[in-house]
């Protein structure tokens, strides 16, 4: 009996240690569970591995003097690590992508910990550690082999040191972010933002973006490599796909839109969006705290994903991380927004790894558009309610 009166004595105490302690080998399990299934992940197959054979045929320096990848160099030096373990390749890769998964839990706690202080500090972690069992992030690592994680995990860093008014570090790891993948142009918005809101660096910080960029093409540069080639990957990139949309339930999906007729139109309704937007934050900047930048990023970001062209299934992962993150601490009686992003995300997922969906796609695409309103009309709600407050307590 004494020994039950321990185990339950420890149990009390330690209740929370022993939950975390079980998510987080809940959640490394699920993920040795998927990372050796291969053979649904078209972009493994035809993709990922073959690349990695290339590097160990040609070994890195030629690997990296040739341009048989359309990823940029940093992606690039991580297929031609890779190489040199006598292993298959989704080993590495959905090891560095999970382990860019746990960077982005322990930097979105460190976000929430910081906007919230030491008072909710249970809080924090179970929001971030929430992150971890979103299908997108379950299949997007460990299943896919994609490396959306690694520029995330980047991208949360530099929105944590932007918030913590570090500015240097914030555009190093945003330009580090943006060379592992260009879609970290979604965090761009509340970075500028935030500018006209009170964050006082200075717009020279921006160069930091297009140094590093030139800077991570150096390697395949000095290997071989014309720096044409090299320095117009993402500019190939942006123009590969002339379509309004792909595998995505965004909002082109409703209209069918044509990329050649329209696609230009998409961006400047982008751009005039963002615009009104800022104008409208920049008349009620002190109303703009933490809390409002962390809703801001996820809702920009989103905005972004829905209402750009030639936008993928897997380019809203960031800004649904933002958004879950943001309800999962301050808003959870409305978890249901994320979760509908989440649902439509997934949906097109499983369409992508396993084809099929149960809805017309364009179903999908009208609850992504509802789930963004909603969040967007919580941003204005709180930038309204806020400001109330700031009067009452001037008063």
């Amino acid at each position: 009996m004494k020994a039950d009166d321990r185990i339950r004595e420890f149990v009390t105490k330690y209740s929370h240690e022993l939950v975390l302690a079980a998510l987080f080998a809940l959640s490394v399990l699920i993920r040795i569970d998927l990372a050796p299934k291969t053979d649904w992940s078209g972009d493994y197959q035809y993709c990922i591995a073959p690349w990695v054979e290339e590097y160990r045929r040609l070994g890195v320096v030629q690997g990296l003097a040739s341009s048989f990848t359309n990823y940029y160099i940093p992606y690039n030096l991580i297929f031609a690590f890779a190489s040199l373990f006598p292993m298959d390749a989704w080993v590495i890769i959905s090891i560095l992508s999970c382990a860019g998964e746990y960077a982005c839990v322990y930097y979105a706690y460190r976000i929430l910990r910081y906007l919230g202080g030491e008072d909710h500090a249970h809080r924090s972690i179970y929001a971030a550690v929430l992150l971890l069992f979103l299908p997108p992030m379950i299949l997007n690592s460990a299943f896919w082999k994609q490396c959306d994680a690694i520029y995330s995990a980047f991208a949360l860093m530099a929105f944590y040191y932007l918030l913590k008014d570090s500015y240097y570090r914030a555009f190093v790891f945003l330009s580090v972010a943006f060379v592992f993948k260009l879609q970290t142009i979604l965090l761009f918005p509340v970075f500028l933002i935030a500018y006209f809101c009170g964050k006082k660096y200075s717009l020279l910080m921006w160069l930091r973006i297009p140094v590093t960029y030139l800077e991570a093409g150096l390697p395949a540069i000095l290997c071989g490599r014309p720096a044409r080639s090299v320095y117009m990957i993402y500019f190939d990139q942006s123009s590969e796909y002339h379509y309004m949309f792909l595998n995505t339930g965004n909002l082109y999906r409703l209209f069918r839109s044509d990329y050649e007729a329209a696609g230009h139109l998409a961006v400047y309704g982008t751009v005039a969006f963002l615009a009104l937007l800022t104008g409208y934050l920049i008349r009620h900047r002190e109303a703009v705290n933490g809390e409002c930048l962390l809703q801001l990023a996820g809702v920009t970001g989103y905005g972004c994903f829905m209402t750009l062209p030639a936008m993928h299934e897997r380019y809203d992962y960031l800004p649904i991380l933002l958004v879950t993150l943001y309800y999962a601490y301050y808003h959870r009686s409305k978890c249901y927004i994320p979760a509908m992003m989440i649902l439509v995300t997934t949906v097109m997922y499983c369409q992508y790894l396993f084809g099929g969906n149960t809805l017309p796609e364009e179903a999908y695409a009208l609850i992504a558009l509802v789930a963004w309103f909603l969040a967007l009309r919580d941003l204005i709600d709180g930038i309204q309610k806020r400001e109330v407050c700031n009067v009452h307590k001037d008063q």
